[in-house]
């Protein structure tokens, strides 16, 4: 899923920085097919970008489940470098989701296959864009002084025999959204399982930058010296410190720690001693490495 979202946004910047100025002396024709090419051109860098980074994001992504799958004893840890199998075994580190207090088993599975359609369709959507960027297919847009403006795609100059890929042009990226969005709502539930585990202090925030923006790797490597805990557990012990700090009289801070009782006893554990330390600790910080 990141490899597209990585490639559209590194050829959203290709695109805004290669524009075309039109030369002087030059036909229609010429300007369409430099036009045409430059356009292709900007793709090509965007996909080698986009795969550049997404490369970089699946191998710490897959040090850090890798790193996760150790600690816990789990077997087979390679497959968190492969790609779609890494978001199944992601899946198999985070356990059971819950959907509306609902537990839900099998969520890595259900967004693996939902990634490979997206992947799948995407991909489709691609190949038919490039079977297109031919200059034939294409006229001039021209001003009203008759200077080249852009170029605008004419479905009856295709070849009879490719005619049909309009309209699975079409329904491809109907299905990309759908399959996209299925994706997404699966994701939230298993990184929100995944996080709840592994970064309870903010796993709302985790799983937003692991779903919506594409540095799920780089996430999970961020967090990968951290010990799973029971997040219920882990709440309800930061709920009663929170009770004693108040009951106790003594000043409790927003997140009700570091604060001993008003007889001067000494404050209770931190609350995410289980990750390795106190909050004041910098191992905390998912990004310290950064």
């Amino acid at each position: 899923m990141e490899l597209f979202d990585l490639v559209n946004i590194a050829q959203t910047f290709t695109q805004y920085f290669m524009t075309y100025s039109p030369e002087a002396g030059l036909s229609n024709a010429e300007h369409l097919a430099r036009f045409i090419e430059i356009y292709r051109r900007a793709i090509y860098i965007g996909v080698g970008v986009g795969a550049g980074i997404y490369l970089l994001c699946l191998i710490m992504g897959g040090i850090g489940m890798h790193v996760m799958a150790k600690k816990r004893g789990m077997k087979h840890s390679f497959l968190a470098f492969l790609p779609f199998v890494n978001t199944w075994y992601a899946g198999k580190l985070a356990g059971d989701g819950y959907l509306f207090g609902k537990k839900v088993r099998h969520m890595g599975l259900y967004a693996a296959i939902l990634e490979v359609l997206y992947v799948a369709a995407s991909a489709f959507g691609l190949v038919i864009l490039f079977l297109f960027l031919q200059p034939a297919y294409y006229d001039p847009i021209l001003t009203e002084t008759g200077a080249f403006a852009g170029a605008q795609f004419v479905e009856e100059k295709l070849p009879v025999a490719m005619r049909w890929l309009v309209t699975a042009d079409l329904v491809c990226e109907i299905l990309t959204y759908v399959f996209y969005l299925a994706l997404i709502f699966c994701l939230c539930i298993l990184f929100y399982s995944f996080f709840r585990k592994y970064y309870a202090r903010s796993p709302f925030i985790m799983t937003f930058l692991s779903v919506l923006l594409p540095v799920r790797g780089i996430v999970i490597f961020a967090v990968r010296n951290n010990t799973p805990v029971d997040y219920e557990a882990w709440m309800r012990r930061r709920m009663e410190q929170m009770r004693r700090a108040q009951g106790g009289g003594g000043y409790a801070p927003r997140d009700g720690y570091g604060q001993g009782d008003a007889s001067g006893g000494a404050a209770g554990p931190g609350p995410f001693s289980d990750f390795g330390g106190d909050a004041k600790d910098k191992d905390d910080d998912p990004f310290s490495d950064f």
